[in-house]
């Protein structure tokens, strides 16, 4: 019987070498703990303690424990695939390829995709991971070595300094090469921690990073470890995912739950009828990267796919896990037992062959453009809820943190030229009036809506108890796209009476002139059935306009065609408000460029959101007759409500030549009726291409401050506005004073015989 290899090895230059799939063999040879290897020379038949491949104490009480042991097995033909890539692509090398001859950024393909979904050799992934990251172009780029940037770090009284002394030990005790102040992966880790704390002195000290560098440092020298985690946190996860307030972090948490609600639904429902707080358990899963959550073999894997795909493989992992144990969950009978089978979910997914089957069934529909918009978003109704939080009345119209949220680079050495020109004071002075002038404009689109309000107030009595606090909450946000679709299905259908109809017989409805009507029935043509003060009858239906007012109560107060001085409100206060936010750091054409407007990113934003299934929303767009509603009943989503109202103005206003400025009016009383204004912003600061291409990043736009605008805006939904469109186009004017009755009521008068009526009007 062959004898099984020792369990290490002395090597000549007289330090123990582990032997193959043995103890500590997985981990990069600098870090072998010589020590124990030794001990296990010496003990090699029955070791007190024994370690797996990766440093890790064996529990052997542990019958679900996962050894590395696929690992380090590297497939031979998976290698081979591997360098051959490589050798093709880099085939003007001359003699042997070796590393130093790959370029330090792997150029993205899907042949590279197919490759690192397959799984990288372990041998190889110190290497490659640091070209599929970045970390080595960074590495080499670099304006300061590592040296130095350890040497600047190296101050033992700063406040991260005295935090990481005291997590040293708590990051990773169960490993042999951190369970100890002697271990050999203690000093490096304290190094890495402390230069990060250094580099970027907005976030200093998370006790989440600490982790993520343990885990690579069992794999990474210690330098390249440190560049891996300037990758993470400036390119693969998004800003403010280390900081304090874990902001980054906490956004993705909302974003996980809105992803849940859309492919894993019935989880949703379980999840929302035991109240349970999903981020309590998933929280500590992203802010780690999965690190001391699932086996060490699974997190390699996982990792080869984050370091190439970025963040996108934290959502398609958890949702993958979720779903495995989807049935499960749904199955169980308490709120208790529900949290503790999610809690426990990632240790129990054995090789996790599973999960990686499900986290790439999910790739073709989690597309990173979307995830970013959605980000964007609850990024933005975080910081909004944040900063309610801080004030009970009103929040303030901006802060600093609002109106800048931006990604976290290293110190950057200041050029002599740029100090002379733009001095410290001059940009802080710069960044003091962009604040100033944002929270101008919040004051005048309050002023705006608040006389709008007051307006409603003196001509219709039911709003004198309307509440005009903006909800900040981040419930109010779900429950704007819930009363949209409930309100949409649920209208009635009423009527203002053009004029007055007297009642001549016990089958006819009377009225008078701005009555408003319950429409019964529309099956005549000419005659419809309504209800009026308990009364039923049938009136003449050229006699009376449709009302679309959703489910609110109609105002004489809204509609400009009764009360002209709403047009004032709306067209020359409210509007230039919002033109105003809309312009605020709108990007200035070139000296040879087109023209620039808010009207022509509006377009931009609207079409994009539509384009990715266009013919069959164009069609149904086209072909429908009212807003809400399309030929087959279908509510539209607020994006293809805005599309088509971009092109109903661009359509009835084009053949007028009006301005774009005229344009932008009508669009607001568009919304304004559709009660969908602050639905349209949110659509429109979604686009994130579009918002990018046309706004600067100080702007109102693309900062998270258009989630108070949008809260502002929602107030005004409380209010039935009747507007016309085209009330500034000539045309339209001049038929208004020409045209004082619906067209046809002569034609009905004369039919029904009522000569003694003043068809005048």
């Amino acid at each position: 019987t062959p004898h099984p290899p020792p369990p290490t090895a002395l090597s000549m230059s007289g330090n123990f070498t582990p032997s193959p799939g043995g103890p500590f063999s997985a981990l990069t040879p600098s870090m072998w703990p010589q020590d124990i290897l030794g001990s296990i020379n010496q003990d090699s038949d029955d070791p007190e303690i024994q370690y797996d491949e990766f440093g890790f104490r064996i529990d052997n009480e542990d019958p679900g424990r996962v050894t590395g042991g696929g690992v380090l097995a590297e497939d031979p033909q998976q290698r081979l695939r591997w360098q051959a890539h490589l050798e093709f692509t880099h085939n003007h090398a001359v003699g042997d390829l070796t590393w130093e001859h790959i370029a330090p950024c792997l150029p993205r393909s899907d042949r590279v995709a197919a490759l690192v979904l397959g799984g990288i050799p372990h041998s190889m992934r110190p290497q490659l991971w640091m070209r599929l990251s970045g970390a080595l172009q960074k590495k080499r780029t670099s304006e300061i070595s590592y040296r130095e940037i350890v040497k600047n770090s190296s101050n033992e009284d700063t406040t991260a300094a005295k935090q990481i002394e005291k997590d040293l030990l708590r990051t990773m005790p169960s490993n042999a090469c951190f369970c100890s102040a002697g271990s050999v992966g203690v000093p490096r880790l304290r190094r890495v921690l402390r230069a990060l704390a250094w580099l970027y002195p907005d976030i200093g000290y998370c006790q989440g990073t600490g982790m993520v560098v343990s885990c690579l440092l069992l794999f990474l020298e210690e330098e390249d470890c440190l560049w891996m985690m300037c990758s993470l946190i400036e390119e693969l996860l998004p800003p403010s995912y280390f900081t304090s307030t874990l902001l980054g972090v906490q956004t993705d948490q909302r974003v996980l739950r809105q992803l849940i609600v859309q492919h894993l639904p019935r989880l949703d429902r379980l999840l929302q009828e035991h109240d349970i707080e999903l981020s309590l358990i998933t929280l500590h899963w992203f802010l780690t990267a999965f690190a001391s959550v699932v086996s060490v073999p699974l997190l390699l894997r996982l990792w080869d796919l984050l370091f190439y795909h970025g963040s996108i493989v934290l959502f398609q992992v958890t949702l993958g896990m979720l779903k495995i144990k989807e049935e499960e969950l749904v199955s169980s009978e308490n709120s208790a037992s529900i949290f503790n089978t999610l809690s426990d979910l990632p240790g129990q997914l054995g090789d996790g062959r599973r999960v990686l089957e499900e986290a790439a069934a999910l790739e073709g529909s989690l597309c990173p453009q979307a995830l970013e918009a959605q980000r964007r978003k609850h990024m933005a109704y975080l910081l909004a809820e944040q900063q309610a939080q801080l004030s009970n009345t009103h929040p303030p119209a901006l802060s600093p943190s609002l109106g800048k949220v931006v990604r976290r680079q290293g110190p950057r050495r200041r050029s002599a030229l740029s100090s002379l020109l733009f001095g410290d004071e001059e940009a802080a002075a710069a960044l003091k009036a962009k604040n100033v002038r944002q929270t101008e404009l919040v004051a005048a689109l309050r002023d705006a809506i608040a006389r709008l309000a007051q307006h409603f107030h003196c001509l219709d009595p039911r709003h004198c108890t309307t509440d005009l606090t903006p909800d900040y909450s981040m419930e109010s946000h779900q429950k704007d796209h819930e009363n949209f679709v409930l309100v949409s299905r649920c209208r009635r259908r009423r009527a203002r009476a053009l004029l007055d109809f007297e009642r001549h017989d016990d089958d006819e409805l009377g009225f008078r002139k701005n009555d408003i009507i319950t429409i019964v029935s529309q099956k005549d043509e000419h005659c419809w059935v309504g209800e009026l003060n308990g009364l039923r009858g049938w009136f003449p239906a050229k006699f009376v306009e449709v009302l679309d007012e959703r489910s609110k109560e109609y105002s004489l107060a809204g509609d400009d065609s009764v009360t002209e001085a709403v047009t004032d409100l709306v067209r020359g206060t409210l509007c230039p408000a919002l033109k105003a936010i809309f312009q605020h750091g709108l990007k200035k054409p070139s000296i040879l460029g087109g023209p620039c407007h808010p009207w022509l990113f509006i377009e931009e934003a609207a079409s994009r959101e539509v384009e990715r299934d266009f013919n069959s929303v164009y069609s149904r767009l086209v072909l429908c007759k009212t807003y809400r509603l399309d030929e087959d009943g279908k509510v539209l989503t607020p994006e293809e409500l805005l599309y088509r109202a971009v092109q109903a103005v661009n359509m009835s206003h084009d053949s007028a030549h009006a301005q774009m400025d005229v344009k932008f009016r009508s669009l607001i009383c568009v919304g304004l009726n559709e009660q969908v204004l602050h639905l349209w912003l949110e659509v429109l600061c979604s686009s994130v291409p579009a918002v990018e291409k046309w706004y600067l990043p100080w702007s109102f736009l693309r900062s998270p401050g258009w989630v108070q605008i949008k809260c502002e805006l929602r107030v005004l939904s409380k209010f039935a506005f009747s507007l016309s469109q085209d009330c500034e186009l000539a045309d339209k004017k001049q038929e208004k004073e020409q045209k004082p009755l619906k067209e046809g009521v002569q034609d009905m008068l004369v039919k029904h015989h009522l000569f003694s009526w003043d068809i005048d009007g």
